[in-house]
């Protein structure tokens, strides 16, 4: 019965995603969500209350950051070149968010009609991706392989701030003129990882 709930509740999350990501939070509707996990809306409602119950179970249970952060931990005993494993995590969270700019416009343009709770869930996402991404540069840092002129836990920060603020530039507005493409961004990020560390 247990691993009948989980398949449910997974197969309900699964579909919000993929609706999320087509059409954006606002425009998902519960019926819709159901629908496409082949159960009735009822089942929808009794395991995550509404949709921005389903919405937290979506930020908590498939957020890209905390499994991009899981793998640039283990990548820290692997790596030989600090420069070119942030470069590669970099495009890999990029890449990530590419796939679903309407889960990202509808973070950034809708996040102000989210319940308390849902605000709470993104930024212990954030965090969450922080810690990762700081215990990579601390790993890393005590290992001798990296000169750095920020502490991990800021050098994490900033590394974030600039692919969310990548993907909210990309995904919300036309015609700006910071960037050509990604790999244009990723070589300018490229640039600035030199400022803050001594490759």
């Amino acid at each position: 019965m247990s691993t009948q709930r989980n398949s449910t509740r997974q197969r309900l999350i699964s579909a919000a995603l993929d609706l999320f990501a087509c059409h954006g939070v606002t425009e998902t509707t519960t019926k819709q969500i159901a629908e496409l996990a082949e159960v009735n809306e009822v089942t929808l409602f009794r395991h995550f209350g509404n949709k921005h119950g389903l919405l937290l179970a979506v930020i908590e249970e498939a957020a890209v950051f905390i499994h991009l952060g899981q793998t640039l931990v283990q990548q820290a005993s692997q790596t030989s070149s600090i420069y070119q494993a942030l470069k590669d995590y970099a495009t890999a969270c990029l890449q990530a968010l590419e796939s679903v700019p309407e889960v990202v416009r509808s973070v950034v343009g809708e996040a102000g009609q989210y319940p308390a709770e849902n605000r709470a869930a993104l930024g212990q996402g954030f965090t969450q991706a922080n810690r990762y991404v700081a215990e990579y540069f601390a790993t890393v840092i005590n290992r001798g392989q990296l000169q750095t002129r920020l502490p991990a836990e800021k050098l994490a920060s900033l590394l974030n701030e600039m692919l969310l603020g990548y993907a909210v530039i990309e995904f919300t507005s036309e015609f700006h003129e910071l960037w050509r493409d990604r790999e244009d961004f990723v070589r300018k990020f490229g640039d600035a990882i030199s400022v803050w560390c001594d490759r």
